[in-house]
């Protein structure tokens, strides 16, 4: 039998069913994942997407969420993200995508997060995304970047720190702290391909 893993985070995957979770689905489509919205999401071009159908469904992916003015913690992550992607080199924008979702979307607009790509010369297969503010946070708790502590939540940088990493054709997720070892995220994410790094 195989061993289902859902994301880390407790009831934020939760908060993710209900109405919004169909949006987006149209005639002859599969539908969208019960716990992940299909929510419209902006990358750093300005391209738009459905989170779900286009960025999700049938991919190995990695997650993680940041904004521009992030202080200590984001730039961490980014440069550690940075070193798992070229360590996966071509496989990146193949069969392993990275999404990068800012926490002020209201800010981050796509040019903020071109620019911010740029600064840290990020190479195809990984986009930097954005959105309506309701939408980003409708993704935000569906994924498991919250807590139950309303006190602790309202703090961005309490979400930052962590990685999620699935593949969603076999509905096998987990997560990690963002800044573990960019070797160990590279085995652990690939693992979930059908070409593993031994």
């Amino acid at each position: 039998m195989q061993r289902r893993m859902l994301f880390l985070g407790g009831a934020g995957i939760v908060a993710g069913t209900g109405a919004g979770m169909a949006h987006g689905a149209g005639p002859g489509s599969r539908p969208p994942h019960p716990q992940i919205p299909n929510t419209r999401v902006l990358d750093q071009d300005s391209q738009e997407y459905r989170f779900y159908d286009d960025l999700i469904r049938d991919r190995v992916v990695l997650i993680n969420f940041f904004f521009q003015s992030c202080g200590e913690v984001c730039p961490l992550v980014t440069e550690n993200l940075r070193a798992v992607q070229d360590m996966l080199g071509d496989r990146m924008g193949q069969d392993i995508c990275m999404y990068s979702i800012t926490l002020q979307p209201q800010f981050d607009r796509p040019h903020i997060l071109k620019d911010y790509a740029e600064l840290w010369d990020v190479k195809p297969g990984w986009k930097f995304l954005t959105g309506e503010p309701d939408d980003i946070e409708r993704l935000r708790r569906a994924l498991g970047f919250a807590s139950s502590d309303p006190l602790y939540d309202l703090q961005l940088d309490n979400h930052t720190g962590m990685l999620r990493y699935g593949n969603a054709r076999l509905d096998r997720w987990a997560g990690t702290p963002a800044l573990s070892r960019a070797a160990w995220i590279v085995k652990a994410v690939t693992s979930l391909t059908d070409r593993p790094i031994a």
